[in-house]
């Protein structure tokens, strides 16, 4: 039997994946966590076979979480969920180590097959995605890594560097306080930090400044 932690900061989507699985004979949800600190506690109790884990949560993303979940549990497959791209976030994921990545918009054999894939220690990305993903993994050289960065992510990189709120520089860009999270989230995985100081840290090592 394949028990799953289901780590989603949407009870209806948790909900819905419960459903889904409740047809299938060798799965099976036995815990829901809705944050990151939630599903370290889960580990913590107990073990499970695979953690479907979404990447933009409350508390600590899922980006933060599956870092989190590598250093104490090393061995754990991890397949993570996003709304997002699947050939943006899914080096990235990839790269902390996941077993896979999934659009939450894929068919729900997929997600089936991925999570069967992942259980018994495979790895899994959508068909059609795979060669060039895994090949970019591959791909080692000097560059810097905030080379990847993108013209917004550049924006609200320095304005967190200079010290502005969230909330300050989402008001400034006219945006979400959760939408500038999210690409401070996504900048952080790029670069490999986990906190402001050492995305500070950083900028005045590569000499990042306005």
């Amino acid at each position: 039997m394949i028990e799953i932690l289901m780590a989603d900061d949407h009870a209806i989507f948790r909900s819905g994946v419960r459903r889904l699985l409740s047809d299938e004979q060798d799965m099976r949800i036995v815990a829901e966590a809705a944050n990151g600190p939630e599903v370290v506690e889960q580990l913590r109790q107990r073990s499970f076979s695979l953690i479907l884990l979404d990447i933009n949560m409350g508390g600590r993303s899922g980006l933060e979480t599956m870092r989190r979940i590598r250093a104490e549990w090393p061995k754990q497959p991890v397949i993570m969920l996003s709304m997002y791209p699947e050939d943006q976030y899914a080096p990235i994921a990839l790269e902390l180590g996941a077993n896979g990545y999934l659009s939450k918009d894929r068919d729900a054999d997929e997600l089936l097959s991925a999570i069967r894939i992942a259980a018994g220690g495979g790895y899994y990305l959508p068909p059609g995605l795979s060669g060039g993903i895994l090949a970019g993994l591959r791909k080692h050289d000097d560059a810097p890594l905030h080379r990847e960065l993108t013209e917004r992510e550049w924006e609200i990189l320095r304005l967190i560097v200079k010290g502005t709120s969230l909330t300050a520089i989402g008001l400034r860009l006219s945006l979400s306080v959760k939408t500038i999270s999210t690409y401070r989230t996504r900048l952080l995985a790029k670069l490999r930090l986990e906190s402001n100081a050492e995305l500070i840290r950083y900028c005045l090592e590569h000499g990042i400044t306005d």
